[in-house]
């Protein structure tokens, strides 16, 4: 078994993190020509589900999803999901916005947070579990996590109480991708060829290889 593999239930030699979750799902899915990435089905399964699947199966414990367009349809998906929901109170708004609005949804007794955009069909649990190992095996000092395919920065990300903290705070620019290319020494950009990190629908082409 591979290191970032070790952190299945009972086989880490680590202590265990307490996980909280967020799904990003506000946004108009206007490259999609204006329709709720949330609600797209994937293998009969809506994208919001799946995330939320996916998260709890990989052992995350609390979930937060933050909507904004759509709210109303995706909200109706979620009756039954046991989930924290926060909605954007604006119809404009930013991914940075709604970072700092999921983040601050989450309780003071969460250790690291992993934030999924809604619209990644491929991501299994096995990939969030990876990505959870890299995490808690990475070097002293190390506080972000992010899958690195090839050059292309990919999703989730895993990152610490205290980066939450700032992001709540408003400091720095979390969230808006620039802040990732100035390479932190705090970050670890986790080299990996699993294309799962960077599958996305977010082009019509994206959406019909995923729906044929």
């Amino acid at each position: 078994m591979t290191e970032e593999a070790c952190c299945e239930p009972g086989e880490c030699s680590t202590d265990r993190l307490r996980l909280g979750g967020i799904v990003l799902a506000a946004g108009a899915g206007s490259r999609l020509g204006g329709r709720a990435k949330g609600l797209i089905e994937v293998e009969g399964e809506r994208l919001i589900q799946r995330s939320l699947r996916v998260l709890r199966e990989a052992g995350v414990d609390e979930l937060v999803v933050v909507t904004g367009h759509y709210r109303d349809e995706l909200s109706e998906a979620l009756e039954s999901a046991r989930v924290v929901e926060v909605a954007q109170p604006h119809d404009t708004h930013t991914q940075a916005d709604s970072l700092r609005l999921g983040v601050g949804a989450l309780s003071e007794d969460i250790d690291a947070v992993m934030v999924l955009p809604v619209d990644m069909p491929a991501l299994t649990r096995q990939d969030l579990v990876a990505l959870i190992g890299a995490y808690k095996h990475a070097d002293e000092g190390i506080e972000f996590v992010g899958p690195m395919v090839g050059t292309r920065p990919g999703n989730p990300v895993l990152f610490s109480r205290r980066i939450a903290s700032q992001i709540v705070q408003g400091e720095g620019d979390f969230g808006s991708g620039a802040w990732r290319h100035q390479q932190p020494d705090w970050l670890l950009e986790w080299q990996t060829d699993n294309p799962h990190y960077v599958a996305d629908i977010d082009t019509p082409e994206d959406l019909e290889s995923w729906i044929e």
